[in-house]
């Protein structure tokens, strides 16, 4: 074979395993060219939803001074100071705690990673507690007779339905949203105080005692605050997420109760407040 011979033969290989080369790279951009990548998960958008969670927290305090309930009793036969005993005074403090469950709804704006937002939501809830004391009242009348009392005090507390009004920031992944909270909070706060005695012993009975020395008050309203917070939430599906949030309610001070030997003072009220939810987003 001569020289120019195997000279063809040798262009003609390499234009045959060349093109091939070239090809299968041409097939292999188009392919990986084919595949778009993955778009970020957009926050943007209207949601609404509902939660179910647990509250706990703090109330008001009850101040019981036995001692005031001397001033109750007639001015004859008359009390004597000096002998009269009661127990000392103490507080008593009502701790709240039950579940809540309710609905909510928002906006949310995302740019880049950032994710900013609204949220309202109203929560029914059976939040409440109570707390009792006892105490023995002895008064000594001027002519040297006595009777000796138990009374005893009950302080009930109660919130049945409750809402926040806030703003939400956070951080936006790929179907994951990390966020602080805060904004106003209001509650509807029920309160009440009762105090019952039974006379011990009848050495010097009066009329009128000592259902004269016991007292009921009651009273209800709404208090605002407001609430601050963290969550974490989860799209596992377009258009479907669920999300987990703790919440610090401070609602303000109730109104303040009275009853002999008894005074609720107006003190703040706080909630730790611990919900799940489930939300429906919906085109921006």
């Amino acid at each position: 074979m001569s020289g120019r011979a195997k000279y063809r033969i040798a262009i003609v290989v390499s234009l045959i395993f060349g093109g091939h080369a070239a090809g299968g790279a041409m097939a292999a951009d188009l392919a990986y060219k084919a595949v778009p990548p993955t778009p970020m998960f957009d926050w943007t958008g209207f949601y609404a939803g509902v939660h179910a969670g647990y509250g706990t927290g703090n109330g008001n305090s009850a101040t019981v001074d036995p001692s005031a309930l001397l001033a109750l009793f007639p001015a004859v036969p008359g009390i004597n100071p000096a002998t009269s005993t009661t127990s000392p005074p103490f507080t008593l403090g009502v701790g709240q705690s039950g579940w809540l469950g309710g609905v909510q709804a928002g906006y949310n704006w995302q740019s880049g990673h950032t994710v900013a937002g609204i949220e309202a939501d109203i929560s029914a809830s059976g939040i409440r507690g109570s707390a009792t004391g006892a105490y023995a009242l002895r008064p000594v009348f001027l002519v040297g007779d006595f009777d000796n009392y138990a009374g005893q005090v009950t302080v009930n507390q109660e919130i049945d339905y409750f809402g926040t009004l806030r703003g939400r920031l956070g951080y936006g992944g790929n179907g994951w949203l990390l966020y602080a909270t805060g904004g106003l909070a209001w509650a509807h706060v029920k309160a009440s105080l009762d105090s019952s005695h039974v006379r011990l012993t009848n050495n010097f009975p009066i009329a009128g005692l000592p259902a004269a020395l016991d007292g009921h008050a009651a009273t209800s309203g709404f208090n605002i605050g407001y609430a601050a917070g963290a969550g974490g939430e989860w799209a596992f599906a377009p258009q479907w997420s669920v999300k987990g949030e703790y919440l610090y309610l401070n609602l303000g001070r109730n109104v303040s109760l009275s009853i002999p030997g008894t005074s609720l003072a107006g003190g703040d009220i706080e909630l730790h407040t611990f919900r799940v939810g489930l939300n429906r987003r919906f085109a921006p």
